[in-house]
């Protein structure tokens, strides 16, 4: 269960950096915060949704087959994981 809770938040951060991503796509920054864009584009473009679907799906059979409760999981960081998921496959496919 420790494992899990650490996960979910592995793919809050990476989450994180999804949003940053897409957002820089949108603003003109000019070549400021080159080296940070270094590290947040392959952590929000490659490792979070694989991490997000897994992980939430993991998640999801546990908690239907009540090997955990929910008050076992952060909650309010499974629905962001949720949503950010839902704002993912928008775009992404």
């Amino acid at each position: 269960m420790g494992r899990l809770r650490f996960f979910l938040k592995l793919a809050f951060i990476c989450n994180i950096c999804f949003l940053l991503a897409e957002v820089s796509y949108y603003i003109d920054y000019k070549g400021h915060f080159q080296e940070l864009l270094k590290f947040i584009l392959p952590m929000g473009m490659m490792v979070a949704f694989p991490l997000n679907v897994l992980v939430l799906l993991i998640a999801t059979i546990m908690l239907f087959r009540r090997r955990i409760a929910w008050s076992a999981l952060p909650p309010y960081v499974f629905i962001v994981n949720v949503i950010i998921l839902l704002v993912q496959f928008y775009f992404l496919f």
